[in-house]
């Protein structure tokens, strides 16, 4: 219980500094304010330009689990309308200071809580960029929590807002899931958006095993239409048949964090090069 508690002060501290440091132009072109890797460019950098091509073309952008606002300014900064969702307040917080540094209030709406199955209240655990809803998330202390609000994506965002350009990016810590139970009205629109979700069968669980829940991820798209690729194939859709191997094998024979979760009515090949 000390020991918890010890943890959960240096993370919150360490959580503090970074909202101490200085605004930094970024190599893409809007000022930042978070970890330095965010700020000079090595965040993430594959998974980055992918972002930006499929940006390039969109006509929505929404981020569920938006963070600092890294992924909202990069939109900002390519004219796009931006959706922004984020539960934990200092997140919250620097998100906010970020689009202000940038002017970019205007353009962005943001909602202050986490995305689920269900509308109602849960416990959050942890700051930065490894908070989650599950608990013992990245070794998150239990005594570093908050409570936040629930509500359903569907609540937030109208289906007839949508088209088969909107661009969704959801990175959510181990509750991707339950976000996508909350998108009933998204998957039953007309116009198809397209999904970007940081998820897999490996992650940061405190029990170390496979993530169970990725094959219902998987299932929600696979009902709905959608195939689901590797960023680092996007030539190749995932089968069902290397999830079920991997879980029986308690094995992680796929190897991906991040998927691309496309209709099968979008044409890719512009962007499998």
């Amino acid at each position: 219980m000390v020991l918890d508690w010890v943890r959960g002060k240096l993370r919150a501290r360490r959580g503090s500094r970074i909202h101490k440091r200085p605004a930094v132009e970024t190599p893409l072109g809007f000022k930042f304010i978070g970890p330095e890797v965010m700020q000079f460019g090595g965040f993430e950098e594959e998974e980055t330009k992918l972002i930006q091509s499929f940006l390039s073309q969109a006509d929505l952008f929404v981020n569920v689990g938006a963070n600092y606002g890294y992924y909202v300014c990069l939109a900002q900064s390519m004219g796009l309308p931006t959706i922004a969702v984020e539960p934990v307040p200092d997140n919250v917080a620097l998100l906010r200071r970020n689009l202000e540094l940038n002017g970019y209030e205007p353009n962005v709406t943001v909602f202050a809580n986490a995305c689920g199955g269900e509308t109602g209240e849960a416990e959050i655990f942890g700051v930065g960029t490894g908070a989650s809803l599950v608990q013992g998330w990245a070794r998150n202390p239990k005594s570093l929590s908050f409570k936040v609000d629930i509500r359903r994506i569907d609540d937030l965002i109208p289906p007839a807002a949508l088209t088969g350009r909107s661009f969704f990016l959801i990175d959510v810590e181990g509750f991707e899931l339950e976000v996508l139970k909350g998108a009933k009205g998204i998957f039953d629109a007309a116009q198809k958006p397209v999904f970007l979700i940081e998820s897999g069968l490996s992650d940061h669980r405190a029990d170390g095993e496979l993530n169970k829940d990725f094959l219902g991820v998987f299932d929600i798209f696979a009902a709905q239409g959608y195939q689901v690729f590797k960023v680092e194939d996007l030539k190749t859709p995932v089968e069902r048949a290397i999830i079920e191997q991997s879980l029986e094998q308690g094995q992680d024979l796929l190897k991906g964090l991040n998927f691309l979760m496309v209709h099968e009515t979008f044409d890719l090949a512009p962007f499998a090069k």
